[in-house]
């Protein structure tokens, strides 16, 4: 192998997504951010109770300590899916996104799987698929610090 092969082979391929991934990934981010966002919204506003009555739901549930996970999980629902709208963060905001979204899926809504109400599971899944996809894969080009020749 000649020398400048051998320099050719050693360098790692650059990450370029075609534009219709990064719209993809901006899609999927702004579904995010119009599910969760409201919802956050409606439990700090005090619809249903506002929080301490989320709060027990949470404790019905049997989740520990109701009022602080209540507390996390609709600071998160409100405040993580920002950072989704520039997808500055986005990766780091995902982990307590998905971290939200598999006790709601699983634990909130896992028995809507075994009642087969579907439209009550298909929600928190989605969003919990869409979290996972733009933990993986980034925020995209279309972001604050995207480029549009490779994702860094």
């Amino acid at each position: 192998m000649s020398e400048e092969s051998k320099e050719l082979s050693s360098k790692e391929p650059e990450k370029i997504y075609p534009v219709w991934g990064n719209v993809v990934l901006l899609v999927l981010r702004l579904f995010v951010v119009f599910i969760v966002i409201p919802a956050g919204w409606n439990k700090i506003q005090g619809g249903v109770e506002g929080i301490e009555g989320f709060s027990v739901y949470v404790k019905n549930l049997g989740l520990p300590f109701p009022l602080v996970s209540a507390y996390a999980a609709v600071l998160t629902e409100f405040f993580a899916p920002m950072f989704y709208v520039i997808g500055f963060g986005a990766r780091i905001v995902s982990i307590p996104l998905i971290g939200t979204f598999i006790v709601a899926t699983f634990v909130a809504h896992g028995k809507d799987v075994m009642e087969l109400n579907w439209a009550e599971f298909y929600i928190p899944l989605g969003v919990l698929v869409s979290c996972c996809v733009i933990a993986w894969f980034g925020p995209g080009s279309f972001s604050v610090g995207g480029s549009a020749d490779h994702e860094d």
